[in-house]
């Protein structure tokens, strides 16, 4: 039996959970001797289905306020106790598993520094798991990345790991590429394409448009200016699928809801574990551009409108600016979400497919071939 750790920190949003979701069940279904533990932060992981062999530990959760501070999101405390109580939830889990193999996405010492412990505890171990570290195409603008892995001493920190997995494709420009980390670590780095699900078939023939904005935390204004724009009679004559995501926050929820009750056209509901069925079966999806929104509606070859926030991070607008020239993903910040725009979007949506993007969505196939061979690469010391 060969054992796999995933980690995902999972503070604002659902996306890290996914990822590793997507990754642990291509782990376990390539051969009936691996499986996987996910190690997780989501305030929602129960709400996605996993397969055999694939479980979870729940560690408590955190949040993070308008400027992109964390704080415990049920718990009392502060959230330095919160860190220390999901640092030693992890070390210990980890050490009664004893994984052959350990994936830390995104960020490489957690919350807060909250895997400083377990990388302590890795290192002293003698029979040493193999530490892989994922990151997506885009972090965030990469001087500010660059800034915040010094002051956070993250750049001390990735060189504990064996492997770097840049979960994109080289012919975009990645933050991994922008900070020459292939040059500043001595394991191997490799892009492995995106990480990307296989799409379901469409659940009907009937045209619908789906609106998400992901999880749904900061979600609202999308939301909002999406049912302006159906009120002014810009998607006249398609019906609207809204999926407001499960972290929305009830009051605001109930404002959409009241809104979406006068329009006969739209149908709101919080959450469906059926997203990638709705993402295959739509004629055209207003999303956000968060990784996997954006990755399943390439695989899916469906029309995206996408709409990236630009704070507190500018991850998703980076992406959706860069993915332009290479797919035919459209885009355009929240202001620019008027019922014109909208209706010109529509419009599109009616008009013949074009061909499938070329970019390179074999991430789940790549990761799972390197990561199951279990000797890390030989590593050479830092120039």
């Amino acid at each position: 039996m060969t054992r796999f750790v995933l980690f995902s920190h999972d503070t604002y949003g659902l996306g890290h959970f996914r990822r590793s979701a997507l990754l642990a069940a291509g782990l376990a279904g390539s051969d009936k001797d691996n499986e996987a533990l996910i190690l997780t932060g989501s305030p929602r992981a129960e709400s996605f289905a996993l397969p055999d062999r694939v479980d979870t530990v729940k560690l408590p959760t955190a949040t993070k306020n308008d400027a992109g501070s964390y704080r415990p999101r049920k718990l009392g405390g502060t959230i330095n106790e919160l860190i220390d109580l999901r640092s030693a939830l992890i070390c210990a889990a980890v050490a009664q598993y004893e994984p052959d193999v350990i994936v830390v996405d995104h960020a490489p010492t957690g919350m807060g520094g909250e895997l400083l412990p377990l990388l302590d505890q890795v290192d002293r171990a003698p029979g040493r798991p193999r530490m892989i570290l994922g990151l997506r195409d885009i972090i965030d603008d990469a001087r500010t990345v660059e800034a915040t892995w010094h002051r956070d001493g993250i750049w001390d920190a990735i060189d504990r790991f064996d492997d770097i997995f840049v979960n994109g494709d080289p012919r975009i420009l990645t933050t991994a590429t922008e900070l020459a980390i292939d040059e500043r670590f001595s394991g191997r780095v490799m892009h492995t394409g995106y990480v990307a699900p296989v799409m379901p078939e469409p659940l009907t023939d009937e045209p619908f448009l789906l609106v998400t904005p992901g999880g749904g935390g900061d979600g609202q204004l999308l939301l909002r200016r999406f049912l302006d724009a159906v009120e002014a009679g810009a998607t006249a004559g398609v019906r609207s699928v809204v999926v407001t995501g499960p972290l929305l926050s009830a009051g605001r929820r109930a404002e959409l809801v009241t809104r979406a009750q006068h329009l006969r056209s739209v149908e709101l509901i919080e959450f469906s574990d059926r997203m990638r069925s709705l993402v295959a079966s739509a004629v055209g999806v207003i999303s956000m551009a968060g990784y996997n929104t954006v990755v399943e509606e390439l695989a899916a070859n469906v029309p995206a409108l996408l709409v990236p926030r630009r704070s507190p991070r500018m991850e998703q607008h980076i992406r959706a600016t860069r993915l332009a020239p290479f797919t035919q993903l459209e885009h355009c910040p929240i202001e620019a979400l008027s019922p014109d725009r909208v209706a010109t979007f529509v419009q599109r949506c009616h008009e013949p497919r074009q061909p499938p993007t070329d970019l390179d969505l074999s991430g789940v196939a790549t990761f799972v071939s390197v990561a199951t061979a279990h000797k890390p690469f030989a590593r050479t010391a830092n120039a």
